[in-house]
């Protein structure tokens, strides 16, 4: 998915897409308190985001029903940038020109770098060329970007005076305490993990997983796979010579990693990364852990098989476990519990917004129709009741 490089204020919500010039004659998706919520900016948003997924986690898509919550959630995202918007306006929040130059500069920036080489870009003009040429693709005047920016800022000063000043800060005791659950998350302790309450677990869960994948020991690997197409024993035997030639081409060293995995490996995925990944100690399953571990940096695997495969890896760089103490990690972990109560600051805020609105959606977003195979088997079913009774 590219990035939008117009976007200036992350805030709470997918704005992004909605930048679009609207067309003249346009059906609405939505209106609030009178105003739409225009199809094509709804349809640019969805595009987007699905892109995303078919770029990150395609596999989510395969499921008509992500599909359509995916949909129904940009579209409540859509319908609380507008309420926002509507009540920056509404409580009179000001913002300086100064303010908006500032926004945009800071837009500009991000247009200093070559996404094709990486060098960064000195010359104004080409810089400033890079800009106008985002603008006109994503179909907008400077005017109506510059309009954009500026309702964007009074958003994020609405949530920072209404939610974000009224939130109390997390008080030490709170912080040890959230530190405790996270170390005995990390324990693999199970019987006291799942003992713990049901909101504590949901506070320490994602934050124990950051702090494995940042503290556990980790190995940088280049790792080349070769699937198996019906894993019958002629085809794996045929797959391990595969295998052991590429392990000898790798240890010659006459073409990088990148060049032999678009070459041999099953699993071009790599190659996004610059034909590296990095694993973390604990993730993978144990015997396969194990064979990866225990190949020294610089050295090259034998064949690993797995249910589907085999892996020939080699091991770019180690780093070893590291400790960390309550005094290291306090400080992020009180932005973490503030950052959760202004959500639900936030998440407040907006149904009080809701509630004293009126907001029409016009599209719905059913479960998908069973198909005629599913109905048949249904309809065989009821006969089958029927008949007995």
């Amino acid at each position: 998915m590219k990035t939008n490089k117009l976007l200036v204020v992350p805030a709470v919500l997918l704005m992004g897409a909605t930048l679009a010039n609207a067309k003249v004659v346009d059906s609405n998706v939505a209106t609030v308190n009178g105003q739409a919520i225009l199809s094509s900016q709804y349809n640019k948003m969805v595009n987007a985001v699905l892109d995303g997924y078919k770029a990150r986690n395609s596999e989510v898509l395969q499921d008509s029903r992500n599909v359509n919550a995916i949909k129904e959630n940009i579209l409540n995202d859509m319908i609380a940038e507008t309420l926002l918007i509507q009540n920056a306006k509404k409580e009179g929040i000001k913002v300086k020109d100064s303010e908006v130059a500032d926004g945009i500069n800071e837009i500009k920036g991000r247009f200093t770098i070559d996404p094709l080489t990486g060098q960064r870009i000195t010359d104004q003009k080409q810089i400033d060329a890079a800009f106008n040429a985002e603008l006109k693709k994503e179909g907008l005047t400077y005017q109506q970007f510059e309009a954009k920016i500026k309702e964007q800022i009074a958003v994020r000063k609405l949530i920072d005076n209404v939610v974000n000043s009224k939130v109390t800060p997390p008080t030490k005791e709170q912080v040890k305490a959230l530190y405790d659950d996270v170390v005995l998350i990390m324990s693999g302790d199970e019987q006291k993990v799942k003992a713990l309450p049901k909101e504590r677990l949901e506070q320490a869960v994602p934050l124990a997983a950051k702090l494995n994948q940042l503290t556990a020991e980790q190995i940088k690997i280049s790792p080349i796979f070769v699937k198996f197409e019906n894993n019958n024993a002629d085809e794996i035997s045929t797959k391990e010579k595969l295998a052991k030639k590429i392990k000898k081409e790798v240890k010659k060293g006459k073409q990088t990693m990148p060049e032999l995995i678009e070459k041999y490996s099953d699993d071009k995925s790599p190659l996004q990364t610059g034909g590296e990944m990095i694993l973390i100690k604990g993730v993978m399953p144990k015997d396969f852990d194990e064979k990866i571990f225990a190949v020294k940096v610089g050295d090259v695997s034998d064949p690993i098989k797995t249910d589907n495969g085999f892996y020939v890896i080699k091991v770019q760089e180690k780093k070893a476990k590291r400790d960390f103490t309550f005094e290291q990690v306090a400080p992020d972990m009180g932005q973490y519990l503030a950052a959760i109560e202004m959500q639900k600051a936030m998440n407040s805020y907006l149904e009080t917004l809701k509630n004293k609105s009126k907001i029409k959606v016009m599209i719905k977003f059913d479960e998908p129709k069973k198909d005629t195979a599913a109905k048949t088997e249904e309809k065989k079913a009821e006969e089958k009741k029927t008949d007995a009774k």
